[in-house]
């Protein structure tokens, strides 16, 4: 299976700072590509600018948990390894989210290759609409991938399945109670307070259509693809994909 790292563009050579937003299995898919690019050398920081679950022993090679932390603290870190950051955790065990400009000077530094964010939060969710005062991206973020889970296609509008729903019926046009289907999630990602909404103007955008799990799932990923095309809705790439919850 291709490298989920290749198919988003990630080139071994550069260093990048790399954002995750939406829903339907953001953390699972940000320590996927966190894997796959230490067990290609390089040093990798995960974190967050909003909450994750903490991640487990076999995740990372360590984990930092601090308000504030300057980048020297950092200048033991070793090839080939995942090093988590977090300003503390909270009571019900979640990572909580460091201060995005904080992100933008450990890029500057150089120290890591590689750092990964996860920009908001969906609440376990495969789909979302973003508040106002979401996502949170660093400014020097080179590339953004927008997750959906491809799970959400046939289910109801309604806050089991949709992160906000009131939300994602303003954007998308449709009524709490309606059977998601491939327009909406299409509107969802083109729409400008939508999936990609509040990405710094030099990212690359990327869809990634996750959890296609079955024949169902491909064809609306399929579908999607085409109606994105018909919209003349334009991003750097989209990405059909099993990584997870």
């Amino acid at each position: 299976m291709k490298a989920f790292y290749s198919q988003v563009n990630i080139k071994l050579e550069k260093k990048e700072m790399i954002c995750l937003v939406g829903a339907g299995g953001k953390t699972s898919s940000m320590f996927r590509l966190a894997q796959e690019l230490s067990d290609e050398g390089k040093k990798v920081l995960a974190t967050t600018t909003t909450a994750i679950r903490c991640p487990s022993r076999d995740q990372h090679d360590r984990i930092v948990i601090a308000d504030s932390v300057l980048p020297d603290f950092f200048r033991d870190t070793i090839n080939g390894s995942i090093t988590v950051l977090g300003k503390s955790i909270s009571n019900e065990g979640k990572l909580m989210g460091v201060n995005p400009e904080l992100l933008d000077t450990l890029f500057l530094v150089g120290i890591f290759d590689y750092i990964l964010v996860e920009g908001d939060g969906s609440k376990g969710r495969p789909v979302k609409a973003p508040a106002g005062h979401e996502p949170v991206i660093p400014s020097l973020t080179s590339k953004v991938l927008g997750l959906i889970g491809l799970d959400c296609i046939g289910k109801r509008v309604c806050p089991e399945y949709v992160h906000r729903p009131e939300l994602f019926c303003r954007i998308t046009g449709c009524s709490e109670g309606d059977t998601i289907d491939t327009g909406m999630v299409s509107s969802l990602i083109a729409h400008e307070e939508g999936l990609f909404k509040a990405v710094p103007y030099q990212a690359e955008r990327y869809v990634v259509l996750n959890k296609a799990d079955g024949e169902r799932e491909r064809l609306a990923a399929g579908e999607i693809i085409k109606r994105l095309s018909n919209m003349g809705y334009e991003h750097d790439g989209t990405v059909i994909a099993r990584l997870g919850m």
